[in-house]
Parts: structure tokens; C-alpha cells; sequence
């Protein structure tokens, strides 16, 4: 296999989605916070922290698929069945052993608030879908998503270029993480089935498909309270209103999503289009706060 071929390979096995939208974005968030409110912007700092949160999502997609398998979820309605080795779960451990070096390196020159993140960070993703915990089949998935994905990760950004916690980010992590979990909501609706058989006690199988949507607009509209809260409060600049202008998408996808509930092949429209919600949503605060005072 050569080099490049190699690299596809990896890019393909990463699901774009969570490594450069889901993780990648809410860093930027946090960065920008301590941009903003500080003046502050470390740009060794801030790569050598996206490095390592490049290999912790590395290891969270093996471990998720390894354990997707084994546990049996993958394996529901497969007629040509690829079975997932241990090979998956070593290329979990070693991103995860990359990731800790980074950590290691980082808690050094920076302090232990990097390596509190950092565990955090591992428990996350090791208790997802890992026994004995595995969040995934007793309802709590979705929350580790959001709270992981959301204020440990605008946190521990802000925290790399500040050395501190802060209240200012932590209420602004609040919008990532509505809709990191309506994302996680509705990228359970077309795996209802398999879900359901292998005992996958998630949202979605414990609400059924309908009530998961119903929940999924109830977070939309959440997500329009919590900014129009924060800019009330001067938390955000009045810019990020700018988010209001999605509103007409947000209903777009619930309407689909009541449309084609029970048709998982039609219903993929909707999750690209929450993804493509929250990428404009993310990318609107984010330059909102580079741009504009609080």
C-alpha cells in the first residue's frame, strides 16, 4: 500500500462529520473566546492542541466501530458481513497513546488543568460504547456527545490559551452543545431497528422515532432561546443573531424528518442538513466573537 493510498484509507476510516465539524469547530469556539476576552492566541499552542485532539477523535471512531461490532450493533441487517478485528481497537489505543503525549507535553509547559481535560477527554470516549459503562445503550450517549464535544472541548481551548476556566465560556459552550446533541438525536432515527434488537437503550429507541424528532425540534428551538438569552446578557456579541436567518433550515429538517421517520434511506437529507445547521451556526459565533467586542 503506498503512502497515499494509505492516507484515503485513514481519511475514509475518520467520519468527517465528528472530526472536522463536531470536535474541530468548538475548538475554534473556545480559541476565540480567549481571542477576544484576553487577547490572547498561542498559535503553537493551538496546534499542537488540535494535533492531539486529532488522534483522540482517531481513537473514539475505532473504538466506536470495534465496539459497534462486538457488541452487535453492525451486524443487524448485513448480508455481506466485513467482520471488524482487534486491529480497530489497537488503532484506538495507539491515537489514544499519540493523543496522551500531547497531553503529557501540554500539562508540562501549560499545567494540570490540560491533563483534568485530558481525562475527561478519554473517559468520554473510552465509556461511549466501551464495557462495562457504555453510555450509548443506557440513554446517556447523546449527553457525553454534547458535553464532551461542547463545553469540555470550548473549555480546554480556552483553558490552553489562558490557563484558566472561565464562566464567560462555559456559558457559551451551551450553544455547541444543543446541538451536538440534536445531531446525536437525529443520527439515531434511521438505525432505530438494529438499535432496538440489540438492546441499544438510546433516545430514539426509548422515545420511538417520532418522539426522537419531536425532541430534535424541541432542541432547535432551544438552541434560538439559549442565544437570544446569551446575547441578552452580552454574553455573545448581537451579530450572532445573525443565527436567527436559520430558522427556515431548522424547520426545513424537522418537516423531512416527520416526512421520512420510518424510511432511513430517505431520511439521511435531514442529518446532513442538521450538520449543515450547526456548521453555520458554529462558524457565526465563532466569527462574531474574532470580530466584534462582547
Amino acid at each position: 500500500m503506498t503512502g497515499l493510498s494509505y492516507i484515503t484509507k485513514l481519511l475514509t476510516f475518520i467520519r468527517y462529520r465528528f472530526l472536522l465539524f463536531a470536535g474541530v469547530l468548538p475548538y475554534f469556539l473556545g480559541a476565540s473566546i480567549a481571542y477576544q476576552k484576553l487577547e490572547l492566541f498561542n498559535l503553537k499552542f493551538f496546534l499542537l492542541g488540535l494535533s492531539g485532539l486529532v488522534f483522540v477523535l482517531i481513537g473514539v471512531e475505532a473504538f466506536n466501530e470495534y465496539f459497534d461490532w462486538i457488541l452487535g450493533t453492525d451486524r443487524i441487517f448485513q448480508i455481506d458481513q466485513k467482520p471488524i478485528g482487534k486491529k480497530k481497537f489497537y488503532i484506538g489505543i495507539a491515537a489514544f497513546f499519540a493523543a496522551l503525549l500531547f497531553a503529557v507535553y501540554l500539562t508540562l509547559i501549560i499545567g494540570k488543568g490540560i491533563a483534568i481535560f485530558a481525562l475527561i477527554g478519554f473517559a468520554a470516549a473510552a465509556s461511549y460504547l466501551g464495557p462495562p459503562v457504555k453510555f450509548a445503550y443506557r440513554g446517556l450517549g447523546e449527553a457525553v456527545i454534547a458535553l464532551a464535544y461542547g463545553p469540555a472541548m470550548v473549555l480546554g481551548s480556552y483553558y490552553l490559551q489562558t490557563k484558566t476556566v472561565d464562566t464567560e465560556p462555559l456559558l457559551i459552550s451551551i450553544l455547541p452543545a444543543i446541538l451536538l446533541y440534536s445531531i446525536a438525536i437525529i443520527n439515531e432515527v434511521p438505525d432505530f431497528l438494529q438499535d432496538s434488537l440489540v438492546g441499544k437503550q438510546n433516545i430514539c429507541v426509548r422515545l420511538g422515532r417520532i418522539g426522537a424528532v419531536r425532541l430534535y425540534a424541541g432542541l432547535l428551538g432551544l438552541f434560538f432561546a439559549a442565544a437570544l438569552a446569551l446575547i441578552a446578557l452580552r454574553k455573545i456579541p448581537l451579530t450572532v443573531g445573525v443565527t436567527f436567518f436559520l430558522i427556515p433550515l431548522g424547520f426545513y429538517n424537522y418537516r423531512k424528518a416527520c416526512k421520512y421517520f420510518e424510511a432511513p434511506a430517505d431520511f439521511y437529507p435531514v442529518i446532513r442538513g442538521t450538520l449543515l445547521f450547526y456548521i453555520i451556526a458554529m462558524v457565526i459565533c465563532i466569527l462574531s466573537i474574532i470580530f466584534r467586542p462582547f
